[in-house]
């Protein structure tokens, strides 16, 4: 992994992206690894859900501005170095691995220090996702990746515990619109 998984699907220079048409493919096992597909591209996943008794994922992969979009059907995932958001969108919850302490913000992704998470706190506020909601803690582009963790262990929540997870939702990964787009109907 040489870059974070919010910062995979864009151009490094940021220029605009040039997005291909979608491959679609069918595999009876899809493998992931640390968000990514290595037998598809690399491509980074942003989205999933369960069809019966498998899933569909959603991935694009980036080569300098080019963006090729993957709709992949399969029977079953196997999963590697996961941070658990993956699985817990397609279960409904779960909990997320995270490492890293962050010493005067809470959130650096949008700059929410950790005086308000903890006046959020003294308030009453008592799960992971309630500060969340009450602060913005979570909404940037790590997706919580970097808060989450901290704030459970403010809250002194075991990561495993429902009140210490932010509810999952799509897309996993910050995804710029023109991928979003070739998925239109």
């Amino acid at each position: 992994m040489s870059q974070p998984a919010w910062e995979r699907l864009r151009a490094a220079d940021h220029r605009p992206l040039l997005v291909a048409g979608i491959r679609r493919a069918e595999v009876s096992r899809l493998r992931v690894v640390d968000g990514d597909l290595p037998d598809h591209g690399g491509a980074t996943v942003f989205d999933a859900w369960m069809v019966g008794t498998g899933v569909v994922v959603r991935a694009a992969s980036v080569e300098e501005v080019e963006v090729t979009p993957w709709e992949i059907r399969a029977g079953g995932l196997v999963v590697e170095r996961s941070d658990g958001r993956l699985e817990a969108l397609l279960a409904g919850a779960g909990p997320v691995i995270g490492e890293g302490e962050l010493e005067r913000q809470a959130c650096a992704c949008r700059g929410i220090s950790v005086d308000a998470a903890y006046r959020t706190i003294a308030a009453g506020w008592e799960t992971v996702d309630a500060v969340k909601r009450a602060t913005r803690i979570g909404f940037g582009p790590c997706q919580g990746r970097r808060c989450v963790p901290w704030l459970a262990d403010r809250l002194e929540l075991h990561p495993d515990d429902p009140l210490a997870q932010i509810t999952p939702r799509p897309p996993l990964v910050p995804v710029p619109i023109s991928v979003l787009a070739a998925f239109a109907d």
